[in-house]
C-alpha cells in the first residue's frame, strides 16, 4: 500500500502488480499517449487517433487488461473509463440501450434532444427529485 508519493502517478509495481501485467499496462498507456489526438465536440463523431494504430484493438487490449486486474485484485473495484476515447457518445449510449442524442432544436428520427436529456431528472441518477445534487 502506498502512503505517500511525490509523483502525480503510481507505477504498477508500487501497487503490487506483477511485472508482466504492469509492463502491458504501461505499454498500453504509451500507445494512448503516442497515438490519441482528441475527443470531438459532437455526439456522433468518434475521437481522432493518428495513423499507425487500430483504436478498436487498443480498446480490446484495455478490456483484457481490466479483466486481468479484476482477477488479480478481486477486492478492488477496477473501473474502465476509456470507451470515450474510441467510440462516439451516441455509440456508447446505444450500447447501453439508450437512444442517441441530437443537438438542441435539431430533430432526428430515433434520437432524443440533448435538452430533454439535461432536463430529465431520471437521467441524473446522483440528483434528487428537484434536480439538485444530494
Amino acid at each position: 500500500m502506498i502512503s505517500h508519493s511525490d509523483e502525480p502517478y503510481v507505477l504498477p509495481s508500487q501497487i503490487g502488480m506483477d511485472k508482466t501485467l504492469g509492463d502491458e499496462l504501461l505499454a498500453w498507456t504509451v500507445q494512448f499517449q503516442k497515438f490519441f489526438v482528441e475527443e470531438l465536440d459532437d455526439f456522433s463523431s468518434r475521437p481522432r487517433w493518428r495513423s499507425g494504430i487500430n483504436p478498436f484493438e487498443w480498446y480490446d487490449e484495455g478490456c483484457r487488461i481490466i479483466h486481468e486486474l479484476r482477477l488479480r485484485f478481486p477486492d478492488v473495484h477496477v473501473k474502465s473509463e476509456f470507451a470515450q476515447y474510441v467510440f462516439s457518445v451516441n455509440e456508447r449510449r446505444e450500447n447501453m440501450g439508450l437512444p442517441p442524442i441530437s443537438p438542441p432544436n435539431e430533430f432526428r428520427a430515433g434520437h432524443i434532444s440533448i435538452s430533454d436529456v439535461l432536463n430529465d431528472p431520471k437521467s441524473h441518477p446522483a440528483c434528487g427529485d428537484d434536480g439538485r445534487a444530494e
